[in-house]
């Protein structure tokens, strides 16, 4: 480089060509080139992060995941090694449908297809057969990729086996109920706690009151004058509330015909339709009623009976003596009226002995203080009759 001084001197200089002032010239393709081959490197590096993504996806996913070539396994992921109970080199090339059920596999097949095609988005539910033959529950998708070079199906399911195995044992166990439901000789019925909507009876509940389904359900006990005495109603649901539930309780149930039922009552607190309500059974013990108050009837009979004869025993020698006393006082003195008026009441003394000694039955009256007392005139006059009957008045 030439230079020349103030005087007009002219000299040679050099100068370095990496001073920090000074930069190399670069050809127009140099400066094309380093941008392109930045790019290229960009692109090995993503591609190298896609793939290892990809792999580390696949590997790890707690999904199964395969990849099948003609209906062959060509891929398969841990995941779904482990679900099958297959190893990957089991699985390769072997048909996909081989470890479906047999049962299962037109379903998986044409479903499969309508996946490939677009026609479907949801996933279907199938059983596999696992390699020691226990059987599984998946859900299942499958899409059409491209895997080296050709086409293929990408597919991935989940082990959905406990989902199911819960599903059907909630299944079996509503079929039970109903069942039972249906069939019991009891009144079984659910019903609203806090209004006592029936929302279910069952066809002894039906049979037995006479009413049908359209006259029950939608409308309460109370609608229906179910409950003799409403108040017990009112007891037993507040103990339903504190307690959850009621065993045998005794209680009454009037039917469509205005009958009047004995049943043992039990009802507990569940939950039906997001609501609270009560399922109640209810045991029709009438009969047994009826015979334990003939019992006690009777009972009652026996013991008004041997009390009269022993009465009476006592004191028929007591009145005959009194009356051939008084006989032989009339005789002395016919006119006297304290005599008349105390053989008029041996006589109706005596009328009451003889009643006492022909009483067949057990009949009361009310007395004072909401007591009861033998009505000798009923218990004597009448034959036993059906304690059920209108002219019982037993205790």
């Amino acid at each position: 480089m030439r230079a020349t001084t103030e005087h007009g001197r002219r000299y040679f200089v050099s100068r370095r060509l990496d001073s920090p002032h000074v930069q190399p010239k670069r050809s127009a393709m140099d400066s094309q080139r380093d941008p392109q081959n930045r790019t290229t490197e960009l692109l090995k590096e993503w591609h190298s992060l896609e793939k290892d993504f990809i792999s580390q996806l696949f590997f790890n996913s707690p999904i199964g995941i395969y990849i099948l070539q003609n209906g062959r396994f060509r891929f398969v992921n841990p995941e779904f090694q482990r679900i099958t109970g297959y190893d990957e080199h089991e699985l390769k090339g072997t048909l996909s449908l081989d470890i479906v059920h047999p049962e299962d596999r037109d379903m998986v097949r044409s479903k499969a297809i309508e996946m490939l095609k677009g026609q479907r988005s949801s996933p279907y539910l199938a059983r596999i057969v696992r390699k020691n033959g226990e059987l599984k529950y998946i859900l299942e998708s499958v899409c059409s990729i491209s895997y080296r070079g050709q086409i293929s199906a990408l597919g991935y399911f989940m082990d959905n086996t406990e989902q199911e195995l819960i599903k059907e044992a909630l299944r079996q166990s509503e079929q039970k109920f109903h069942k039972a439901f249906r069939s019991s000789p009891d009144w079984v019925v659910i019903s609203t706690l806090d209004d006592g909507i029936y929302l279910e009876v069952n066809q002894a509940f039906l049979h037995t009151t006479g009413f049908t389904a359209q006259e029950v359900i939608g409308r309460s006990s109370t609608d229906l004058g179910i409950w003799v005495d409403p108040e017990e109603r009112d007891e037993l649901h507040e103990i339903l509330r504190e307690n959850g539930r009621v065993c045998n309780a005794e209680v009454r149930f009037k039917v469509k015909s205005g009958a009047i039922l004995h049943v043992l009552w039990s009802a507990e607190v569940i939950e039906y339709g997001g609501k609270q309500c009560l399922i109640a059974v209810a045991r029709d013990v009438t009969d047994r009623k009826l015979a334990e108050q003939e019992q006690m009837r009777r009972e009652k009979l026996q013991g008004v009976l041997e009390m009269a004869g022993a009465a009476c025993h006592e004191m028929n020698q007591p009145l005959q003596n009194i009356f051939f006393m008084l006989d032989d006082f009339l005789d002395a003195y016919p006119e006297s009226q304290i005599g008349l008026q105390i053989k008029e009441q041996m006589n109706r003394i005596r009328t009451i002995t003889g009643k006492l000694e022909r009483i067949t039955t057990y009949e009361t009256k009310d007395y004072i203080q909401g007591t009861k007392i033998i009505d000798i005139d009923k218990a004597s006059l009448q034959c036993p009759v059906d304690p059920g009957g209108k002219d019982s008045t037993s205790s």
